[in-house]
């Protein structure tokens, strides 16, 4: 017999709940959930620290929490639970920096080439040929990159005149990456072959990647996300 559970005002059968988990593809979610939660629950979590995580809302309700709690109850989480997911970003937020944010340093000194950004010109053609007699032209200033771009690219960079970024390095096909990691600013370099396009490229400057607070908020949710999916591995497969 299949299991009733209620959605709102609305109650589902068992079978209805897997196919919509299944059909809108949220299995993948929900065994990320599971594996995430099973570490939280590891974690200590006093009621004060709860209070004090909740201080903007409890300052404006005094009773904001026993709402959040009845709020819960009502949507079907248990009681033994309810205390759990109210508390569950504190512990996110302390599993994440207790885990990872040791680790920030070295994420970086591995992973800077990837970070650092370029900002660039490119323009890409199909034909090879014409490439070749673009860069010629370029290269001896007959006519700007800008306007050579907006009349023969045939990506993106049409629309702005062949100027890209900045774009970090590891968002970049491997072989544009290399190019410009090398490249001199202010110097066309010659057309190379990425994925059946003739691209010339033109870099402007390359910014160094810098660990500052935004870029090691960023790293602590790679090393986060890297680590939920070798758990959902591990776990489930």
């Amino acid at each position: 017999m299949s299991v009733a559970v209620n959605v709102g005002k609305r109650e589902l059968q068992g079978d209805e709940l897997f196919s919509l988990l299944s059909g809108h593809n949220l299995w993948p979610q929900v065994m990320e959930a599971m594996v995430v939660d099973k570490a939280l629950r590891m974690l200590g979590c006093s009621a004060e620290a709860v209070a004090d995580y909740y201080g903007s809302e409890l300052a404006i309700d005094a009773a904001f929490l026993e709402k959040k709690r009845a709020q819960l109850l009502l949507e079907g989480v248990g009681e033994g639970d309810a205390d759990f997911f109210i508390s569950r970003p504190l512990r996110l937020q302390l599993f994440k920096n207790q885990r990872f944010v040791p680790l920030v340093g070295s994420a970086f000194l591995k992973m800077k080439a990837g970070l650092d950004s370029v900002l660039f010109s490119m323009l890409r053609n199909r034909d090879h040929e014409l490439t070749r007699e673009l860069f010629f032209r370029l290269e001896s200033g007959e006519e700007s990159f800008d306007a050579l771009a907006a009349r023969y690219a045939e990506g993106r960079e049409a629309e702005s005149g062949g100027r890209l970024g900045p774009m970090e390095m590891k968002q970049l096909h491997p072989l544009l990456a290399s190019v410009l990691s090398t490249a001199q600013p202010g110097v066309i370099n010659p057309p190379v072959l990425i994925d059946g396009f003739g691209v010339i490229t033109l870099l402007h400057e390359k910014r160094g990647a810098r660990l500052d607070d935004a870029m090691s908020a960023y790293l602590v949710d790679q090393l986060f996300r890297e680590w939920v999916r070798g758990e959902v591995l591990a776990f489930f497969y």
